[in-house]
């Protein structure tokens, strides 16, 4: 399901990278902020605050795909696609608070797919079993000295959501920073890329667990 899934998004995005490209060589500085000015194809959200804050914007973001899977569901006589998708790549798992949103969203229909560092999984507090025994794919990789990747792909709202900010209790003490980035199909497809890679060469903790 998830690799049939992958291939059908980035068969998606393929098209709108296509003008993403086209659009992004019109993009330029702006000097009076962070942001580029430029079509509005391009959104972008600064969730710069306290870590707590943080931890709240990706749950929501978590649970506007679990909205959207609950939608699609009533009318959706296909079921071989996902209408929904959250993929998230960690170094450390520990926030009960985002295990409950994907959990929710994976309950709704939506498909959830976990990398994970595979060390971090094993430490203490991780939530990586948690996640597994409650339906969601996960996945550890130990093809690397630390998979330090941490990003949270929303596929339905085209969005990213990736930064400073590990997705762990203690996490939320910290000075952290996150960007959401929004609407370029481009990113999300480099991005989705680099998620299937580290899948491909992990081994799947369900199994294990099974």
């Amino acid at each position: 399901m998830f690799k049939r899934a992958c291939v059908f998004f980035l068969g998606l995005f393929a098209a709108g990278s296509l003008v993403a490209g086209a659009l992004a060589s019109e993009l330029r500085p702006n000097p009076d902020g962070p942001y580029f000015e430029g079509p509005i194809y391009f959104g972008f959200s600064d969730f710069s605050a306290n870590a707590s804050t943080i931890e709240d914007k990706l749950v929501s973001a978590i649970l506007g795909e679990a909205v959207i899977a609950r939608a699609a569901g009533l009318t959706r006589d296909n079921k071989d696609w996902p209408a929904a998708a959250v993929y998230v790549a960690a170094y450390s798992f520990t926030s009960k608070k985002l295990a409950d949103a994907l959990i929710y969203a994976a309950k709704s229909g939506c498909e959830v797919t976990v990398v994970m560092d595979k060390k971090q999984s094993q430490g203490k507090g991780s939530l990586a079993s948690f996640l597994a025994l409650n339906g969601i794919m996960v996945y550890l990789d130990a093809s690397h000295n630390a998979m330090h990747s941490k990003y949270i792909l929303c596929l339905s709202q085209n969005a990213i959501y990736t930064g400073s900010y590990n997705f762990t209790e203690n996490a939320k003490k910290n000075a952290e920073n996150i960007v959401g980035l929004v609407g370029n199909p481009f990113l999300i497809m480099m991005y989705l890329r680099d998620f299937m890679g580290h899948v491909g060469h992990s081994e799947i903790l369900n199994t294990v667990l099974s």
